[in-house]
């Protein structure tokens, strides 16, 4: 039955709760129960420990990398005690707390368990051009760059070198995308657009320059020949002004691009720098073991002794991921089309989110609710808040992810150097009509962030490169159907436990109490949808083929949505039992000033949502650092 609308004004219950919870935090910390989230201590088990560990070389030490496992012991007791003991005044960070301690967990189970960094991982790093030897290798044909280009005596077969441009042509691989989409129009149209510029100086190059230059250009246009000629899935064609144009640019390039693998006989720092990289790098850009839904990352390719410059190549991957490689560009559109967009959203839906006393204290409570809420069917009450539920969490990720990014290509290359590059940064999430095309699958594996990808799909792999799952290729009936569908089925499965062991950690180092079991629920009955729907595909397959596509976009779609609006309520009722709805997003609130919510206050900020210095008690000097 409905609540009866409040016949007098509202209380500010969202700024009551607020100092309550901050009181029960504070006598938790009196009493020892509780540690203030402090960083750099808090930060040990994610990035300190692991980074200096991997930067101590291990691969002819067998002892030293038996020794992860003691690692790996200390990483849990610590992350566990952050999990059960360590929260914050700001709602955000309490929660923040226990994600973070659950996903280095599952993070470090991938770099000491399920994969052997120091022997199979590599990163695209960059170098200065050595221009004396720009010339070096004439004659040398097409080929790829797989790292350094040392002395031949010194390669031991890992780096090919092909000795004639008829033998082979270059041979990039791009993770599974289109040809078409191979030159993307953001960056290569504007070399089309001085293709003729790039045709005049060829014919210049051709009349002025010296016999060594005539000689270069005919065999790189040979290159270019035997590059269209070889055209496939993994090769753009290309015309030959657009090559030229590519080529010039190569040559006018102040670095050039490597695969750099660890470097065990390098400097210290060094081998930090490569530890703190992939032990930091959430979806891993510029690694080869990035996932495949982002654009592809490997070092450009090389025609003759010139490395195409990192125009070449698709900037966009077939399920939508896209990036931009002009910094400006990428301050630009993230910030007014992102990240301000958002600002503004999320504000309006933090202001709406606090006047429901749901969102402010979960499903058990007492409070009137408003006028426009208590009139509303039980039902569209419960579509409502789910949407705006989703509104306010797609735009809570948005605006922090874009925050994030631009800061990172504004203020970061001069410390993180070529980390900090927009190459490394691309979009957040992939485009919609994956989940248009595939429906349920389509959302939590292509559309949604794929933030925690790398980590969730590691033990699946593991699985398949132990022979412990069947690789997922279609065989012959329906055994053979089966078989093929049980590595993407474990695979959803482990992704969303690990999902569900996550937001249940951050759930339980929140400041009021939860239900932690929560949010495992709702990934699970994530999971049962898109198994249902896959099976439910399976069996009616004939007959959906047949159906326009519009009609299948729509089928997705509609089950996404009524799936989610049916199964959110563990997810969306801990969130509000978290208190994770009164965490101020935004310093200034627009839909404040236009007299929306209750609280009306402008700036939202206080001392107790920011960073602050703070002391260890009882002599932890430990414990002293800055809380978040």
């Amino acid at each position: 039955m409905p609540q009866q609308p409040s016949t007098t004004p509202l209380p500010d219950l969202a700024s009551t709760y607020r100092e309550l919870y901050r009181a029960r935090f504070r006598g938790n910390v009196r009493t020892g129960t509780t540690t203030p989230f402090v960083v750099p201590l808090h930060l040990c088990a994610y990035w300190v420990i692991p980074t200096i560990y991997l930067a101590i070389p291990h691969r002819h030490r067998p002892w030293l990398y038996r020794a992860r496992w003691l690692v790996l012991a200390y990483i849990f007791a610590f992350n566990w005690y952050m999990i059960t003991a360590v929260s914050s005044l700001n709602f955000a960070s309490s929660y923040g707390a226990g994600l973070l301690a659950a996903w280095s967990t599952i993070w470090s189970l991938n770099l000491f368990v399920w994969t052997r960094p120091q022997w199979d991982a590599k990163r695209v790093e960059r170098r200065r051009r050595i221009q004396s030897a720009r010339r070096q290798g004439i004659g040398q044909g097409i080929s790829k760059r797989r790292g350094a280009r040392p002395d031949a005596s010194k390669l031991n077969g890992r780096v090919p070198v092909l000795p004639s441009i008829y033998e082979s042509a270059l041979e990039p691989r791009w993770n599974g995308a289109e040809p078409k989409e191979l030159l993307g129009t953001e960056e290569v149209g504007g070399i089309r657009r001085r293709a003729a510029q790039a045709k005049q100086s060829a014919m210049v190059l051709e009349s002025t320059g010296s016999k060594e230059e005539e000689v270069e250009e005919m065999r790189l246009m040979r290159g270019i020949d035997a590059l269209n000629d070889d055209h496939n899935d993994k090769n753009p064609h290309l015309d030959q002004t657009t090559v030229l144009h590519l080529i010039r640019l190569a040559r006018e390039q102040e670095y050039e691009y490597y695969w750099q693998e660890y470097p065990a006989d390098a400097s210290f720092w060094t081998r930090l720098d490569w530890a703190f990289d992939i032990v930091s790098s959430f979806r891993l850009t510029g690694w080869n073991w990035a996932p495949s839904c982002l654009p592809p990352y490997e070092p450009p390719p090389e025609i003759g002794p010139y490395q195409l410059p990192l125009e070449y190549g698709p900037q966009k991957s077939n399920q939508g991921y896209e990036r931009t490689l002009s910094r400006w560009k990428l301050i630009f559109s993230r910030y007014f089309f992102n990240f301000l967009p958002s600002y503004i959203i999320v504000d309006l839906c933090a202001t709406l989110i606090t006047t429901d006393p749901y969102f402010i204290v979960g499903p058990e409570h007492n409070y009137p609710l408003p006028a426009h809420l208590a009139s509303l069917h039980p039902a569209l009450l419960s579509l409502g808040r789910t949407t705006i539920a989703f509104v306010g969490i797609f735009f809570a990720l948005q605006y922090t992810w874009n925050c994030g990014a631009i800061c990172l290509a504004l203020y970061c290359p001069p410390i993180l150097g070529f980390r900090a590059h927009p190459w490394h940064l691309p979009s957040m999430t992939g485009s919609f009509t994956q989940v248009l095309d595939r429906g349920l699958s389509g959302f939590w594996g292509a559309w949604w962030h794929q933030s925690f990808r790398a980590g969730f799909s590691a033990p699946t792999k593991w699985l398949l490169r132990r022979g412990y799952l069947p690789p997922p290729r279609r065989g012959h009936g329906r055994d053979g159907e089966s078989m093929a569908m049980m590595a993407p089925v474990v695979g959803a499965i482990i992704a969303l436990v690990q999902s569900g062991f996550i937001h249940a950690a951050g759930s339980y180092s929140s400041v009021p109490a939860t239900r932690y079991w929560g949010p495992p629920l709702f990934f699970a009955l994530s999971g049962l949808g898109t198994l249902l729907q896959a099976v439910v595909s399976q069996v009616l397959r004939s007959r959906i083929k047949r159906l326009p596509r519009w009609v299948r976009r729509l089928g997705n779609f509609l089950f996404v949505f009524l799936w989610l609006w049916a199964t959110s309520w563990p997810l969306l009722d801990d969130f509000g039992r978290c208190g994770l709805w009164l965490w101020e997003p935004v310093p200034v609130s627009l839909a404040r000033a236009a007299g929306l919510g209750v609280d009306r206050r402008i700036w939202r900020y206080d001392r107790d949502s920011l960073p602050r210095w703070h002391w260890g008690l009882q002599g932890r000097w430990w414990q002293t650092g800055i809380a978040i």
